[in-house]
Protein backbone atom coordinates (compact mmCIF):
# COMPACT_ATOMS: atom_id res chain seq x y z
CA UNK A 1 0.00 0.00 0.00
CA UNK A 2 2.68 2.19 0.72
CA UNK A 3 4.27 1.67 -2.44
CA UNK A 4 1.21 2.24 -4.10
CA UNK A 5 0.62 5.68 -2.41
CA UNK A 6 4.49 6.91 -2.98
CA UNK A 7 3.84 5.95 -6.78
CA UNK A 8 0.53 8.04 -6.56
CA UNK A 9 2.23 11.06 -4.82
CA UNK A 10 5.13 10.29 -7.76
CA UNK A 11 2.21 10.88 -10.33
CA UNK A 12 1.00 14.06 -9.22
CA UNK A 13 4.14 15.39 -8.73
CA UNK A 14 4.60 14.62 -12.09
CA UNK A 15 1.49 16.46 -13.38
CA UNK A 16 2.24 19.33 -11.48
CA UNK A 17 5.91 19.76 -12.92
CA UNK A 18 4.91 18.58 -16.43
CA UNK A 19 2.01 20.08 -17.29
CA UNK A 20 -0.04 18.35 -20.19
CA UNK A 21 3.17 15.26 -20.89
CA UNK A 22 2.07 14.77 -17.29
CA UNK A 23 -1.14 14.40 -17.53
CA UNK A 24 -1.41 11.98 -20.49
CA UNK A 25 1.25 9.99 -18.54
CA UNK A 26 -0.71 9.64 -15.27
CA UNK A 27 -4.44 8.82 -17.43
CA UNK A 28 -2.28 6.68 -19.81
CA UNK A 29 -0.92 4.64 -17.21
CA UNK A 30 -4.37 4.60 -15.01
CA UNK A 31 -5.91 2.78 -18.12
CA UNK A 32 -3.10 0.81 -18.79
CA UNK A 33 -4.18 -1.20 -15.55
CA UNK A 34 -1.61 0.57 -13.07
CA UNK A 35 -2.83 0.43 -9.82
CA UNK A 36 -3.83 4.56 -9.78
CA UNK A 37 -6.95 5.61 -8.59
CA UNK A 38 -9.11 7.90 -11.43
CA UNK A 39 -11.10 8.98 -8.32
CA UNK A 40 -7.89 11.14 -7.13
CA UNK A 41 -6.23 11.55 -10.27
CA UNK A 42 -8.97 13.20 -12.60
CA UNK A 43 -10.71 15.44 -10.21
CA UNK A 44 -6.94 16.88 -9.42
CA UNK A 45 -6.21 17.58 -12.81
CA UNK A 46 -9.76 19.35 -12.80
CA UNK A 47 -8.64 21.01 -10.17
CA UNK A 48 -5.21 22.06 -11.81
CA UNK A 49 -7.33 23.28 -14.68
CA UNK A 50 -9.66 25.32 -12.36
CA UNK A 51 -6.81 27.41 -11.26
CA UNK A 52 -5.64 27.87 -14.42
CA UNK A 53 -2.69 25.39 -15.05
CA UNK A 54 -4.74 23.84 -18.09
CA UNK A 55 -7.60 24.49 -20.25
CA UNK A 56 -10.59 22.77 -19.11
CA UNK A 57 -11.19 21.35 -22.31
CA UNK A 58 -7.80 20.71 -23.59
CA UNK A 59 -7.52 17.74 -20.39
CA UNK A 60 -10.67 16.08 -21.32
CA UNK A 61 -9.24 16.01 -24.91
CA UNK A 62 -5.86 14.67 -23.57
CA UNK A 63 -7.34 12.15 -21.06
CA UNK A 64 -9.75 10.94 -23.52
CA UNK A 65 -6.66 10.29 -25.79
CA UNK A 66 -4.73 8.86 -23.08
CA UNK A 67 -7.85 6.22 -22.10
CA UNK A 68 -7.82 5.13 -25.57
CA UNK A 69 -4.11 4.77 -26.17
CA UNK A 70 -3.87 3.63 -22.84
CA UNK A 71 -6.71 1.07 -23.64
CA UNK A 72 -5.47 -0.26 -26.65
CA UNK A 73 -2.15 -1.21 -25.10
CA UNK A 74 -4.30 -3.52 -22.59
CA UNK A 75 -5.91 -5.15 -25.41
CA UNK A 76 -3.04 -5.87 -27.24
CA UNK A 77 -2.03 -7.41 -24.39
CA UNK A 78 -5.06 -9.49 -23.73
CA UNK A 79 -5.41 -10.28 -27.41
CA UNK A 80 -2.03 -12.07 -27.83
CA UNK A 81 -1.34 -12.89 -24.03
CA UNK A 82 -5.02 -14.04 -23.51
CA UNK A 83 -5.79 -16.05 -20.17
CA UNK A 84 -2.37 -16.43 -18.71
CA UNK A 85 -1.90 -13.12 -18.07
CA UNK A 86 -5.53 -12.55 -16.56
CA UNK A 87 -5.09 -15.64 -14.43
CA UNK A 88 -1.76 -14.15 -13.13
CA UNK A 89 -3.38 -10.87 -12.56
CA UNK A 90 -6.05 -12.74 -10.57
CA UNK A 91 -3.62 -15.32 -8.23
CA UNK A 92 -2.09 -11.67 -7.41
CA UNK A 93 -5.46 -9.56 -6.48
CA UNK A 94 -8.58 -10.29 -5.44
CA UNK A 95 -10.23 -7.84 -6.65
CA UNK A 96 -8.77 -8.29 -10.21
CA UNK A 97 -10.65 -11.89 -9.51
CA UNK A 98 -14.02 -10.46 -8.71
CA UNK A 99 -13.58 -7.88 -11.46
CA UNK A 100 -12.79 -10.15 -14.21
CA UNK A 101 -15.41 -12.72 -12.88
CA UNK A 102 -18.20 -9.75 -13.37
CA UNK A 103 -16.46 -9.18 -17.30
CA UNK A 104 -16.71 -12.55 -17.95
CA UNK A 105 -20.78 -12.84 -16.99
CA UNK A 106 -21.20 -9.23 -18.70
CA UNK A 107 -19.87 -10.04 -21.72
CA UNK A 108 -21.23 -13.62 -21.85
CA UNK A 109 -24.68 -12.37 -21.52
CA UNK A 110 -24.33 -8.52 -23.43
CA UNK A 111 -21.67 -9.02 -25.34
CA UNK A 112 -20.40 -5.31 -27.17
CA UNK A 113 -22.67 -3.23 -24.92
CA UNK A 114 -20.80 -4.75 -21.56
CA UNK A 115 -17.51 -2.63 -23.24
CA UNK A 116 -19.55 0.72 -22.42
CA UNK A 117 -20.90 -0.35 -19.15
CA UNK A 118 -17.92 -1.74 -17.93
CA UNK A 119 -16.06 1.90 -18.09
CA UNK A 120 -18.16 3.77 -15.80
CA UNK A 121 -16.76 1.46 -13.03
CA UNK A 122 -13.87 0.80 -11.00
CA UNK A 123 -11.36 -1.86 -11.52
CA UNK A 124 -14.08 -2.89 -14.08
CA UNK A 125 -13.40 0.18 -16.21
CA UNK A 126 -9.66 -0.81 -16.95
CA UNK A 127 -9.99 -4.36 -16.83
CA UNK A 128 -12.14 -4.66 -19.51
CA UNK A 129 -9.61 -4.08 -22.01
CA UNK A 130 -7.36 -7.29 -21.68
CA UNK A 131 -10.81 -9.14 -21.10
CA UNK A 132 -12.33 -8.16 -24.76
CA UNK A 133 -8.40 -8.67 -25.80
CA UNK A 134 -8.64 -12.01 -24.61
CA UNK A 135 -11.70 -13.17 -26.27
CA UNK A 136 -10.24 -11.22 -29.40
CA UNK A 137 -13.39 -8.89 -29.74
CA UNK A 138 -13.00 -6.71 -33.02
CA UNK A 139 -10.95 -3.68 -32.22
CA UNK A 140 -13.39 -1.51 -33.75
CA UNK A 141 -15.82 -2.20 -31.76
CA UNK A 142 -13.80 -2.27 -28.90
CA UNK A 143 -12.71 1.63 -29.31
CA UNK A 144 -15.60 2.70 -30.14
CA UNK A 145 -17.23 1.56 -27.14
CA UNK A 146 -14.71 1.88 -24.68
CA UNK A 147 -14.49 5.65 -26.34
CA UNK A 148 -18.30 6.33 -24.96
CA UNK A 149 -17.25 5.48 -21.56
CA UNK A 150 -14.36 6.77 -20.88
CA UNK A 151 -15.39 10.20 -22.11
CA UNK A 152 -18.27 10.57 -20.07
CA UNK A 153 -16.36 9.33 -16.89
CA UNK A 154 -13.49 11.57 -17.89
CA UNK A 155 -15.59 14.64 -18.25
CA UNK A 156 -17.45 13.77 -14.97
CA UNK A 157 -14.54 13.10 -12.64
CA UNK A 158 -12.36 16.01 -14.48
CA UNK A 159 -16.13 18.24 -13.80
CA UNK A 160 -16.17 17.46 -10.37
CA UNK A 161 -12.42 18.79 -9.59
CA UNK A 162 -12.68 21.86 -11.73
CA UNK A 163 -16.51 22.83 -10.12
CA UNK A 164 -16.28 21.83 -6.57
CA UNK A 165 -12.47 22.77 -6.19
CA UNK A 166 -10.62 21.48 -2.85
CA UNK A 167 -13.90 20.06 -1.71
CA UNK A 168 -12.90 16.46 -1.40
CA UNK A 169 -15.65 15.66 0.96
CA UNK A 170 -18.27 16.90 -1.15
CA UNK A 171 -16.58 15.08 -4.22
CA UNK A 172 -16.21 11.82 -1.65
CA UNK A 173 -19.74 11.89 -1.11
CA UNK A 174 -20.77 11.98 -4.97
CA UNK A 175 -18.71 9.60 -5.85
CA UNK A 176 -20.31 6.98 -3.41
CA UNK A 177 -23.76 8.63 -3.79
CA UNK A 178 -22.79 7.41 -7.95
CA UNK A 179 -21.70 4.06 -7.21
CA UNK A 180 -24.99 3.26 -5.70
CA UNK A 181 -27.12 4.30 -8.13
CA UNK A 182 -24.82 3.42 -11.14
CA UNK A 183 -24.66 -0.22 -9.65
CA UNK A 184 -28.91 -0.21 -8.86
CA UNK A 185 -29.10 1.03 -12.43
CA UNK A 186 -26.64 -1.56 -14.25
CA UNK A 187 -28.67 -4.45 -11.93
CA UNK A 188 -31.99 -2.85 -13.42
CA UNK A 189 -30.62 -2.72 -16.69
CA UNK A 190 -28.92 -5.83 -17.19
CA UNK A 191 -32.15 -7.91 -15.49
CA UNK A 192 -34.76 -6.06 -18.09
CA UNK A 193 -32.22 -7.44 -21.21
CA UNK A 194 -32.68 -10.84 -19.16
CA UNK A 195 -35.87 -10.97 -19.56
CA UNK A 196 -36.13 -9.56 -23.22
CA UNK A 197 -33.34 -12.44 -23.72
CA UNK A 198 -36.21 -15.48 -21.78
CA UNK A 199 -38.91 -13.97 -23.54
CA UNK A 200 -37.37 -14.23 -27.15
CA UNK A 201 -35.84 -17.32 -26.87
CA UNK A 202 -39.44 -18.60 -25.35
CA UNK A 203 -40.98 -16.87 -28.63
CA UNK A 204 -38.57 -18.67 -31.04
CA UNK A 205 -39.42 -22.29 -29.29
CA UNK A 206 -42.95 -22.45 -29.47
Amino acid sequence: MDFINDFLNTIITTIQGFGYPGVFLAVFLEYSCFPLPSEVLLPFIGLLASYGNFSFIGVIILSTAAGLIGSTLCYTIGYFGGSPIINWLCSKSSGAKKSFSKLDLFLDKYGKPAVFLSRLFPLTRTYISLAVGAVKMSYSQFILYSFGGITIWNIVLISLGYFLGENTDLIQKILKDYSIVAISILVIGFGFLAYKFMKNRKKSSD
